[in-house]
C-alpha cells in the first residue's frame, strides 16, 4: 500500500475540480498506478525464472478500440521486453475493475475464457485475434466517416487542439512535424498538403501532444484531411526485467503495435527534439472504446478477445522462438499464481484507493469547518 500512496498527489491533481464517479476515479487510479504495480512484480513471482517477450505493457480495458481496421488493444506507452505474465496479471486486474459486480474478483469462469484464448492464439499465431463482440455492430457516425468532416464537427481531438491553440511554423512543432515526417520517408506529404493549425493538449494521464490539421492545398482536389499526434514518448529505465528493445522509445511503441496490432494505426513514425523522444500516429476519424462496466457475458467476451491478442502476440515477440516451448510450460505450472497475484495487486489498489478518497474528504470538510 505505501508504494501506491506516492500516487496520492498526482491522483488528486488528475481528479481535478469535478471529479468522475467513484468506480471511474478507482479505474483512473489503476490506470496511474502501472509502473507501481510493475515495480512491486519482482516480491510475488521470481522473474527469473519466467521466460520473456514482447509486452503489450499495459492492457486494460480503456485501451481497447475499434476503428475501420478492426479491433485491438492499442497504446503501447508501456510495451517493453518482460516477463510474458506481466501483460496477463496487469489485465486480469483491469477486467475486475471493470465489473458491474463490485465485491470479490473475476469469476473463475470469465479467466477460463481468457487462458483458453491465450492457448489457442499462443499456439497459432497466424490465427487473427478474436474482435469484440460488443463493438461488431458499432458503425461510425457522419461525422466520423473521414478526417475533414471530423475537423469541421471539432470532435474531441480536434476540440483539443482548438482549445490550446500554437503556431504551426513555430520552431518546437515545425520540427518535430518535419522529423515525424522524415522518419517515415514522407516529407513530400507538405507537397500536396498544408499545416491549417496545430495545438499542444495533455494527454488523459499528462504528457503532452502536438496536435497538426493538414488539409488539402487544393480546395477542390478528393483528398481527405488528415489529423497527425506527436507525443513525447515514457522513457523508462531499463533494469533486470524490463528493458526496451530499441534506443528510440517511439521505434519501440511502432514495434510493439506490429506485433500486437499490426496494420490497425495509421502514419506510424518517430523523432527526437532536444534529447527529447516523440512518437506519432495519424488519428483515426472513427474510434470507439468501451466505457461501461460489465456484466459478466460481457466480461466473458473481453476476457477472450484480449486473450486472443496477448497469446498471438506473446508468441511473435518470443526473443528466442525456441523458448514457446518453455513459456507454454511456465503458463501450465505458474497460471494460477499469476492470477492469485494479479487478485492481490488488486486488493492491494482497492484499500489504497479507498485510503487516499478518505483523505480527500477530510481534507474537504477541514476546508469547510
Amino acid at each position: 500500500m505505501d508504494d501506491y500512496l506516492r500516487l496520492g498527489h498526482a491522483f488528486q491533481k488528475r481528479l481535478g475540480t469535478v471529479p468522475p464517479s467513484h468506480r471511474e476515479a478507482r479505474y483512473l487510479f489503476f490506470r496511474m498506478a502501472c509502473p507501481f504495480m510493475q515495480a512491486k512484480l519482482p516480491r510475488f513471482v521470481a522473474l527469473s525464472g519466467v521466460p520473456l517477450t514482447f509486452l503489450h505493457g499495459n492492457p486494460h480495458i480503456d485501451n481497447y478500440v475499434k476503428t475501420f481496421h478492426g479491433s485491438a488493444m492499442l497504446d503501447f506507452d508501456r510495451s517493453r521486453i518482460g516477463p510474458y505474465c506481466w501483460d496477463i496479471i496487469r489485465f486480469l486486474s483491469s477486467l475486475s475493475l471493470r465489473r458491474e459486480d463490485t465485491n470479490g474478483f473475476l469469476d473463475r469462469k470469465v479467466v477460463e475464457y481468457f487462458l483458453d484464448a491465450y492457448i489457442v492464439h499462443f499456439l497459432n499465431p497466424d490465427i487473427p485475434a478474436k474482435q469484440l463482440k460488443m463493438l461488431k455492430n458499432v458503425s461510425p457516425e457522419k461525422w466520423q466517416k473521414t478526417s475533414r468532416e471530423y475537423l469541421h464537427s471539432n470532435k474531441r481531438w480536434a476540440k483539443k487542439m482548438r482549445e490550446n491553440p500554437i503556431d504551426p511554423n513555430g520552431e518546437v512543432a515545425a520540427t518535430l512535424l518535419r522529423g515525424f515526417l522524415e522518419s517515415r520517408n514522407e516529407t513530400t506529404l507538405l507537397s500536396d498538403y498544408k499545416v491549417s493549425e496545430a495545438g499542444l493538449t495533455p494527454g488523459s494521464l499528462g504528457k503532452e501532444h502536438y496536435i497538426y490539421a493538414l488539409v488539402p492545398k487544393d480546395e477542390k482536389s478528393q483528398l481527405d484531411s488528415i489529423i497527425l499526434d506527436i507525443k513525447e514518448v515514457y522513457t523508462e529505465k531499463n533494469n533486470k526485467y524490463f528493458f526496451s528493445p530499441s534506443a528510440h522509445h517511439g521505434e519501440r511503441m511502432i514495434l510493439a503495435s506490429q506485433i500486437f496490432a499490426n496494420g490497425m494505426e495509421d502514419r506510424l513514425g518517430f523523432c527526437t527534439y532536444q534529447n527529447k523522444q516523440y512518437w506519432g500516429r495519424q488519428i483515426p476519424s472513427f474510434a470507439v472504446k468501451v466505457k461501461k462496466f460489465l456484466n459478466k457475458e460481457e466480461q466473458c467476451d473481453f476476457a477472450y478477445s484480449v486473450g486472443s491478442e496477448l497469446g498471438r502476440g506473446h508468441r511473435r515477440g518470443l526473443l528466442n522462438p525456441q523458448s514457446s516451448i518453455l513459456l507454454e510450460k511456465d503458463l501450465q505450472l505458474n497460471f494460477d499464481q499469476y492470477y492469485k497475484v494479479s487478485k492481490l495487486f488488486t486488493y492491494d489498489l482497492n484499500l489504497t484507493f479507498e485510503a487516499l478518497m478518505k483523505k480527500l474528504k477530510l481534507h474537504q470538510d477541514y476546508r469547510s469547518w
